[in-house]
């Protein structure tokens, strides 16, 4: 693991409760994966279901940790993104909670401080939640 629980906010501005990635599995110039080990006490549970707005939470934070990974390899603040837009989203089952999901984001475009990915979320190799999204970041360069 490249980042685990204990250390995965030194690479996403985001802080409890709102932290819907666990582990960072996997990264690259153009992609990253991650899990989520989806507890009892998520705020994005519902009657024993993770809600789709942790959905796609999850996907933007594995787009988050894919950029907060990389600006630490090169001693650059991690920076505040935004989502800009959220396309195609395809959410066709909720995983229960006290499960894993693995999530994978994939760099289509960056044009300027404008990123574009793919992103889907898995378990045991069925998909849940599929999505193209635009996220705004500006990253400080030495």
């Amino acid at each position: 693991m490249l980042a685990t629980k204990s250390n995965i906010t030194n690479y996403i501005p985001q802080r409890e409760p709102i932290v819907m990635i666990h582990n960072l599995v996997e990264v690259s110039d153009a992609h990253a994966v991650t899990q989520l080990a989806i507890e009892p006490d998520n705020v994005f549970v519902t009657a024993g279901y993770f809600a789709e707005p942790g959905l796609v939470e999850n996907i933007a934070q594995t787009a988050a940790v894919h950029v907060g990974y990389q600006c630490q390899q090169k001693n650059i603040p991690v920076p505040i993104g935004y989502i800009a837009a959220v396309r195609d989203l395809k959410i066709n089952a909720l995983p229960r909670e006290n499960s894993t999901i693995t999530t994978s984001i994939r760099i289509v475009n960056q044009v300027l401080e404008l990123t574009i990915a793919q992103g889907k979320v898995e378990q045991d190799g069925q998909l849940l939640c599929s999505c193209e999204m635009r996220i705004f970041a500006k990253i400080e360069t030495p």
